[in-house]
C-alpha cells in the first residue's frame, strides 16, 4: 500500500475530454510500420481490446533481438551534457581550461579562477552542444543552425517559468529534426519524412521519421491546467528566437512537449544517459510488471529490445516501464502520473494475497510475526479521466477499512499501515539525506540503525521495498568507505531479495532483469577482489574467507555473464567484461582448489628394500628344505639382468 499521497490534479481540461461523446475506437493500421515483420522475428497486431502491438512471429528463445531503433529525436540528459555527442550521442573527448570562477548564481567572481572540464569540440555561439569531433559538428549544423539561439537562452528561459530544461530542449530537437526532413508549418496529420526503415543491427538503422512521433498520443488532457500555462509561456519566449521558416505554432510546440514527456524512454550509453524518442518501440511494446522483453542503449543512441525469457508463438511482447522492485500501488500510481495508464497487467491484476506484491510494502503482523498483513486497496479503474482529476481518492479507499493477516487472521486498521509506513520512509529518507550530504559513517549507522528497528523487530517483511532502498544505499556507502566485506554482505542480500523466496510463483523480477544483473556483476567484483585481498593469510581461517568468496565470486559472475549476453548480446560491452571477470574468477578458483589439495596430499614413502630373510638353523632344518631353492634361481637372474 502507497504511504504517500499525490496531490490533487487540477484539470478542467481533463472534466471538459471527460465529457465529451467518446467516439467509436478505430483499430490502427499497421502498413506504416510492417516492413520490420522482414528483419525481426515478430508480427505486428491492432484490436480494439489492446490497441497496437507486437507478437512473436515464432517459438524465441531468451535473448532475441525483436526491434532495432534510432531515436527519431532525442537530447543528452543535463547531467551527462559533455559526455556525449549531440549529434551521434557517441563518447566526447574533454579538456580543461581555466576560466574566472562564478557564484551559485553563474556571476562571475573578480579576480579568482578556476579550473573547469569542457568538451573538445562544442558549439562556441550558445554552448549547448558538444561533439566528438568537428565531422559530427558540421554534420548537425542544419539543425543545430535552428535551435542555437533559442538554446543560448534556454536555462533562464527555463527557470523563470518553473519548467523542465530538458522539455525545452527536446521541443527544439524536434523543431530541428522536422526542419531537416522537410516538414511544413501545419504539423498535425503530416507524414514529415517518409516511412521508416528497418534495419537487423544498429550500424544499418537509420533515425525514425518525424512523422512517426505524430502517431504518439501526447495525453495532454491529463496535464495541469497551471502546467501547460507554465509550458506556453516558456515555449512562447523559445519559439520567438526560432528562425521564422522553421518555426512552429505555440499550440503544436505544446503538443510536442507532451508528445515527449509521456513518450521519452531513458537510455543509457556507456555511463551517460540520453532521453530519445522511439515511436515504433513506444507504439508496439506495451508495458507489463512482469515484462518478456526489456529496452537496452547501445553506441550511437540507438535502442535495442531483446527477450528476457522464452516467448511462445503468438505471445504478445512487453517491456516495462516502472521499477518493478516496489509496492503495487506505487508502480500504479507512477505510470498514471508519468505515462497517464492505470496498469491491468497481470500481475497487477492478481489478488494481492495472492501476489508476491504483497511482500513489496508488506508489514508483518504483530500477533504471530510470521505473515504480513493483507488489503486489497485499490478497485479496478475503468476511466482513468476521474482518477486524473482526483487522485487522492485512491487514499480516501483505506477510511475505515481493516488489513487481514495470511497466516493468523489478526486485523488491523490500514490507516495504522500506512502510518507505520510513513515512519519508515521519513527514517530512511533522513539517513539517505545524510548519504547524499557526504556523511557516510553518520549514514552507514543510521542504515543499519533503520534496518534495526524495521527488519529485526519483524516490523517490515525481508521483502519490503524499503528496507531493500536502504540495502542498497549501504552497499554504496560501505563501498566508499572501503568497507569491503561489509558491501559483500549487503549486496549478497540484495541479490537474495531481488530473485525473491522460492515457495512464491513468481519472482519480484525477472531472473534476467538489468537491475538484478548488475547487483550480481558488482557481487562477484567485489568477491573476487577481496579473495585476491587476502590470498596472503595462509592461516586455516584466512583459507576459509578465501575459499568462500572465490565461490561466491565465480557463482555471481556466472549469474551476471548469462543475463548479461541475454540483455546486452554476447559480444556487447557489458557481455564482454563479464566474462573477462568470469575467467578470472574461474582462473583464481582453480589455482586455489589446486594449491590447497596439493597440501593436504601425504607425501609419498621413499621406497624401502625388503630385509634378506634370517638363515635357519644347520642343525634343526631338514636337508631337503635346509638347501634354498630360491638361490642358484636369483644368481642367474642378477646375472642375465647384468648382461
Amino acid at each position: 500500500m502507497a504511504a504517500t499521497t499525490e496531490p490533487t490534479v487540477d484539470n478542467t481540461a481533463t472534466q471538459t475530454a471527460a465529457a465529451k461523446k467518446k467516439t467509436k475506437k478505430v483499430v490502427a493500421d499497421n502498413s506504416k510500420y510492417q516492413g520490420v515483420e522482414k528483419v525481426m522475428p515478430i508480427a505486428l497486431k491492432s484490436s480494439h481490446a489492446k490497441g497496437r502491438h507486437a507478437v512473436a512471429a515464432r517459438d524465441l528463445v531468451a535473448g532475441t533481438l525483436v526491434a532495432v531503433e534510432k531515436a527519431a529525436a532525442g537530447i543528452v540528459r543535463n547531467q551527462s551534457f559533455i559526455n556525449l555527442c549531440h549529434r551521434c550521442f557517441g563518447p566526447v573527448a574533454t579538456k580543461t581550461q581555466s576560466r574566472t570562477k562564478l557564484d551559485a548564481a553563474g556571476k562571475e567572481v573578480a579576480g579568482q579562477k578556476e579550473t573547469v572540464t569542457v568538451p573538445s569540440h562544442s558549439c562556441g555561439t550558445c554552448k549547448m552542444a558538444a561533439y566528438c569531433s568537428e565531422a559530427c559538428a558540421k554534420q548537425h549544423e542544419p539543425e543545430h543552425t535552428v535551435q542555437c539561439a533559442a538554446l543560448a537562452k534556454c536555462n533562464p528561459i527555463a527557470t523563470a517559468h518553473s519548467v523542465q530544461l530538458e522539455t525545452l530542449r527536446a521541443v527544439l530537437a524536434l523543431i530541428g529534426r522536422r526542419a531537416v526532413q522537410g516538414g511544413k508549418p501545419e504539423l498535425v496529420g503530416q507524414d514529415v519524412g517518409g516511412e521508416p526503415e528497418f534495419a537487423g543491427q544498429a550500424v544499418e538503422a537509420k533515425a525514425t521519421p518525424f512523422g512517426c512521433v505524430l502517431d504518439l498520443n501526447s495525453n495532454r488532457h491529463y496535464l495541469k491546467r497551471s502546467a501547460i500555462k507554465q509550458q506556453q509561456a516558456a515555449l512562447k519566449e523559445v519559439l520567438e528566437l526560432v528562425p521564422e521558416a522553421a518555426r512552429v505554432s505555440l499550440s503544436e510546440a505544446v503538443e510536442l512537449a507532451c508528445i515527449f514527456t509521456t513518450n521519452q524512454h531513458q537510455i543509457a550509453v556507456g555511463g551517460s544517459q540520453m532521453l530519445g524518442l522511439y515511436p515504433f518501440s513506444a507504439l508496439y511494446f506495451a508495458h507489463s510488471c512482469n515484462p518478456n522483453c526489456v529496452y537496452v542503449g547501445e553506441v550511437g543512441g540507438a535502442m535495442y529490445v531483446r527477450t528476457i525469457a522464452d516467448v511462445s508463438a503468438d505471445t504478445e511482447l512487453t517491456v516495462t516501464y516502472a521499477d518493478l522492485f516496489q509496492p503495487r500501488e506505487q508502480r500504479r500510481r507512477d505510470l498514471l502520473l508519468s505515462r497517464h495508464f492505470w496498469c491491468k497487467c497481470r500481475r497487477c491484476s492478481q489478488a494481492l494475497s495472492q501476489s508476491v506484491d504483497r511482500l513489496m510494502d508488506g508489514i508483518q503482523c504483530t500477533a504471530c510475526h510470521r505473515g504480513v498483513m493483507i488489503f486489497e486497496e485499490t478497485k479496478e479503474v475503468q476511466d482513468i479521466n476521474e482518477l486524473m482529476t482526483d487522485i487522492s481518492a485512491l487514499d480516501q479507499e483505506i477510511q475505515g477499512k481493516f488489513a487481514e493477516c495470511e497466516s493468523c487472521s489478526a486485523q488491523i486498521e490500514v490507516t495504522h499501515l500506512v502510518d507505520v509506513l510513513k515512519a519508515a520512509i521519513t527514517d530512511y529518507s533522513s539517513a539517505h539525506m545524510l548519504m547524499q550530504q557526504g556523511q557516510l559513517e553518520r549514514a552507514r549507522v543510521q542504515l543499519e540503525r533503520f534496518v534495526g528497528n524495521y527488519e529485526e523487530r519483524r516490523v517490515l517483511s525481508p521483502y519490503n521495498a524499503y528496507l531493500i532502498n536502504a540495502y542498497i544505499a549501504l552497499i554504496r556507502v560501505c563501498t566508499q568507505l572501503n568497507d569491503v566485506d561489509r558491501a559483500i554482505r549487503y549486496n549478497t542480500i540484495v541479490v537474495e531479495r531481488m530473485l525473491g523466496p522460492d515457495t512464491e510463483s513468481m519472482a519480484p523480477v525477472p531472473a534476467h532483469y538489468p537491475q538484478l544483473a548488475e547487483y550480481q556483476m558488482s557481487l562477484g567484483d567485489m568477491c573476487l577482489k577481496q579473495a585476491k585481498k587476502k590470498a596472503g593469510n595462509r592461516t586455516p581461517a584466512g583459507r576459509s574467507v578465501s575459499r568462500r568468496y572465490l565461490r561466491e565470486a565465480k557463482a555471481s559472475l556466472e549469474a551476471a555473464y548469462k543475463s548479461r549476453v541475454i540483455i546486452h548480446g554476447e559480444n556487447s560491452p557489458r557481455a564482454v567484461e563479464a566474462r573477462r571477470l568470469l575467467e578470472s574468477a574461474k582462473k583464481e578458483h582453480d589455482e586455489f582448489v589446486k594449491a590447497t589439495t596439493d597440501k593436504k596430499k601425504p607425501k609419498k614413502p621413499e621406497p624401502v628394500a625388503a630385509p634378506a630373510p634370517a638363515p635357519a638353523p644347520a642343525a634343526a632344518t631338514p636337508a631337503p628344505v635346509a638347501a634354498p631353492a630360491p638361490a642358484p634361481v636369483a644368481a642367474p637372474a642378477v646375472s642375465t639382468s647384468s648382461a
